[in-house]
């Protein structure tokens, strides 16, 4: 172990626990900063450097679990001890899955607690001192925005798509939530998880029904305005610019929809019917000469409604697992997308949209 004072973070909103888990801490040598809630303890974290960090799940403001995937952006080698209530179901095995080295329900012993992190491996192989995080740009969704919404308590079953209205000081009008072209009603004070795609990936945040409004003759949802917006997942593969004309199947119907912003994790579909959210799909393009299709399979994650000229929508396709040769012809038709701006011989035509993709 290095000579370095370990530096430790708790954040814990028991103030007596906190106060032995400092003082046990100090007994060992290290260097404490104690916080009481989710907000401070992801600011410590983006802007101070610590060996490791002692969370509790009962935070303040934002919950432990929430923190823990925010230090896990940051910094996925922090070592984290998670603590909290031993009759919550689940939460040892959630804690667990989000990054956790060890969870320890309350009440616990403080000397327990600090062994478990002082322990760890990668406290042991840190060197001399922590190191940088690079930092996180939070971002706030803006109005048009498409979203995608799902209830972690379980009072509405899968993923609702919606689009963001508007936003206001304390709140966001979003558009009544849809499932397969059915309006879901959310009840007042519904916990939800709220998920936008932007150019680098993949942001979500937590947040709560303020209950059911209109926004300009159209049905729509207040949410509380989010503490914290995080971003969860970056792109694995860049995105090429250009529009191309794409052939979608899905079961029991098919439709020739533009493609955009394409990549070989997914694209984006503009086409003159819905596509509900998890539809299976079979994505066809033609990379080249006439006869030559380059199929790919893939889901919708995200859906919203466009009103410009006439009703039209946008959608998000994922693909699935491509094999290697037709990934290396992906890769190859991609990087003559990004050269020309345009996806071959088939980028002009007339689209005959034919069958409304409904499933």
């Amino acid at each position: 172990m290095s000579e370095t004072r370990r530096r430790v973070l708790v954040a814990d909103a028991d103030y007596g626990f906190a106060r032995r888990l400092r003082a046990e801490l100090e007994g060992r040598g290290c260097a404490v900063e104690v916080v009481s809630d989710g907000l401070s303890a992801i600011n410590m974290v983006k802007t101070r450097p610590f060996h490791g960090v002692l969370l509790d799940v009962d935070l303040m403001m934002i919950d432990g679990l929430q923190v823990l995937g925010v230090i896990n952006t940051l910094d996925r080698t922090l070592p984290v001890v998670v603590t909290g209530k031993p009759d919550q179901p689940g939460l040892q095995r959630r804690a667990k899955a989000a990054g956790a080295i060890a969870y320890f329900g309350k009440p616990c012993e403080p000397c327990e607690v600090v062994q478990a992190l002082l322990q760890s491996e990668r406290i042991e192989e840190d060197g001399h001192s922590p190191r940088a995080r690079p930092s996180v740009t939070l971002v706030s969704p803006q109005p048009g925005q498409a979203l995608l919404i799902e209830c972690p308590g379980g009072q509405v079953q899968g993923r609702l798509s919606s689009k963001l209205l508007a936003r206001h000081p304390a709140s966001l009008t979003a558009a009544a939530p849809q499932r397969e072209g059915e309006t879901v009603s959310l009840p007042f004070g519904t916990r939800v998880s709220v998920g936008f795609p932007m150019a680098d990936g993949w942001y979500q945040f937590e947040t709560y029904v303020l209950g059911a409004t209109s926004y300009r003759a159209q049905p729509a949802v207040l949410l509380a305005q989010p503490k914290l917006v995080s971003h969860i997942q970056r792109r694995r593969y860049l995105r090429t610019h250009g529009a191309f004309s794409v052939e979608l199947k899905a079961e029991h119907c098919s439709a020739t929809a533009i493609g955009q912003d394409a990549g070989e994790g997914g694209m984006r579909v503009l086409a003159e019917d819905a596509v509900p959210v998890g539809t299976q799909v079979m994505c066809r393009i033609e990379p080249g000469a006439p006869g030559q299709k380059l199929t790919v399979t893939g889901s919708v994650i995200w859906t919203e409604e466009l009103r410009d000229n006439g009703r039209r929508y946008r959608a998000g396709i994922q693909f699935a697992a491509i094999p290697p040769a037709e990934r290396r012809r992906l890769r190859d038709w991609l990087q003559r997308l990004g050269h020309s701006g345009q996806g071959g011989g088939n980028s002009h035509r007339k689209l005959d949209f034919g069958v409304p993709m409904i499933v």
